[in-house]
């Protein structure tokens, strides 16, 4: 059985934040007791995916160039730095376009992360890279787009399955999600007290 620890949730009517105690889960809501309120807040059973499930999985999602299919590079979890210099994470081909590249040497980030709500894996782009002194960020020349739409350069976007990453304006790349079976899911999932973001 789990320890419940003492949280904070908002009203679903007033909005002000209330303190949910084990007696309230146990009866399953809690009235707010904000002067002139007294709504009841159903609290609701939840569940989320243990993280470490990421240990076991085979893959984390691919980029396929659009230019010759039979280029896919694979990313791993966590930051992918997205260029042709050799210190990148997912290291490009330098593809010449009238005899030049318009890929930087760092151009764009791909970062692979756990959503312990859905069990699934979220991918999250910006241009540039974080450099390697760890505080010094450089954005690429000629710019990142999402399914045509350019990046600003400050803008971190989520990227659905098959969604269309294009650096430099010209060079175009699928990315294709690896989905986390619901067998292994079920094996990973953690049954909670009440989610306070599932309140009613």
């Amino acid at each position: 059985m789990s320890v419940f620890k003492t949280t904070l949730i908002n009203c679903r009517q007033c909005g002000r934040r209330i303190m949910v105690r084990a007696a309230d889960t146990e009866r399953g809501s809690i009235v707010c007791s904000h002067l002139g309120c007294g709504a009841i807040n159903t609290l609701s059973a939840g569940f989320q995916y243990d993280e470490n499930i990421v240990r076991g999985l085979p893959a984390f999602g691919q980029l396929t160039y659009l230019g010759d299919s039979q280029l896919i590079y694979s990313l791993q979890f966590g930051r992918n730095v997205i260029g042709t210099s050799d210190s990148c994470t997912v290291q490009l081909d330098r593809f010449m376009h009238n005899g030049r590249c318009f890929i930087s040497r760092r151009h764009s980030t791909l970062t692979v992360a756990f959503d312990k709500w859905t069990g699934q894996l979220r991918y999250h782009l910006q241009d540039g890279a974080i450099d390697n002194d760890g505080k010094t960020h450089q954005y690429s020349l000629n710019g990142t787009k999402l399914n045509a739409t350019p990046l600003q350069k400050t803008e971190i976007v989520d990227v659905e399955n098959e969604g269309i990453v294009t650096l430099g304006g010209v060079d175009s790349f699928r990315l294709s999600h690896y989905v986390i079976p619901s067998a292994m899911l079920d094996t990973y999932k953690v049954e909670l007290d009440f989610n306070p973001d599932r309140t009613q």
